[in-house]
């Protein structure tokens, strides 16, 4: 049984897989990021006094309890409104600031958009869940803003990541040999074991950030979404994690926008009700203000085709519903 237990992470990336080692790719984007600043912070800021009291709404909603004979011990009806209460009031304390990546000399967006769009790839081939990628994401983005690294330690730290999301994610996470192996022996199993302690210690052993991963599994709940428009909206916040401005934003309100612009994309023909708005805690019109700048995080990415495709051939696959291909819309 023990053994059985041990292969189980092994036999994740067989040896006959291929490996995708990072530094075959190219360092140039075909198309850098253009999320424009100023534009940003006036989203922001207009944001700041939109929530789900909006005066200039109805001030009257009819929600539908989803909780309501839900007997699933898996969804913790009776807790799961407390969790979020938590979720909510945690989130601010995770954001991490825009600019979080000035201080590296070494390492420029463009390079770190290129790791992200490779560590898609690599948590494809090993089979994981999709909390491990989004968390580790958020490592690679909070370390980098705590320590200045050099460029050819970027990999190691990318790598260490999702070792770390792992084993705080996976039941069975892969070892530490299956990522040496995955980055084709560019770095040692103890230069591996020794960088995760640094990162360990540095981030003072704090992983529990809300993800917009987290929120999107209510809010589908809430939208009664199908496997299409689920899967979705997993595509537009998997595209935004290319995005360095990503962790500056409200993990809840990502997970809120894309559902509201996966439902456009849909044609859904109400794609902001008063259940979504009670239990996102947003209004339509707070929604509707930053779905163009997630809209064209998604048009950044997609530009970027010839060197960043992670994520446009994962959410291309008939296993995904091939949503990718669904094509945007102008908000």
């Amino acid at each position: 049984m023990e053994s059985n237990t041990n292969n189980a992470a092994s036999n994740r990336l067989s040896k006959s897989s291929q490996r995708v080692p990072l530094n075959d790719r190219t360092n140039v984007l075909s198309t850098t990021q253009t999320t424009d600043k100023q534009s940003l912070n006036e989203v922001l800021q207009s944001l700041q006094t939109l929530s789900v009291s909006d005066p200039l709404e109805k001030t009257e909603i009819r929600w539908r309890d989803i909780d309501a004979g839900d007997n699933d011990p898996q969804s913790l009806s009776t807790f799961v409104n407390d969790i979020y209460d938590f979720l909510y009031e945690n989130e601010k304390i995770y954001l991490l600031p825009e600019a979080f990546l000035q201080h590296q000399t070494d390492i420029s967006e463009k390079m770190r958009t290129i790791l992200v769009d490779w560590l898609v790839e690599v948590h494809r081939m090993f089979k994981l869940l999709n909390e491990t990628l989004f968390l580790a994401i958020w490592i690679v983005d909070k370390f980098l803003e705590c320590k200045k690294i050099k460029k050819d330690q970027l990999q190691l730290v990318g790598i260490t990541a999702m070792l770390i999301a792992s084993k705080y994610e996976e039941i069975y996470p892969p070892e530490c040999s299956d990522f040496v192996y995955v980055s084709d022996g560019a770095y040692t199993k103890k230069q591996i074991l020794d960088m995760e302690r640094l990162m360990l210690n540095t981030l003072d052993f704090k992983l529990t950030a809300p993800l917009s991963l987290h929120f999107l599994r209510r809010y589908s709940k809430a939208a009664e979404s199908d496997y299409a428009c689920h899967n979705l909206c997993k595509y537009l916040l998997e595209s935004s994690l290319l995005i360095r401005a990503v962790h500056s934003m409200s993990p809840s309100l990502l997970a809120a926008t894309s559902v509201y612009v996966a439902r456009v994309m849909l044609n859904v023909k109400d794609p902001w009700n008063d259940t979504l708005r009670h239990y996102t805690k947003y209004s339509e019109r707070a929604v509707k203000t930053f779905a163009p700048v997630l809209n064209g995080w998604v048009k950044t990415v997609k530009g970027m085709h010839s060197t960043v495709k992670a994520v446009e051939t994962k959410y291309g696959l008939q296993k995904f519903g091939g949503v990718a291909a669904i094509p945007l819309k102008d908000f």
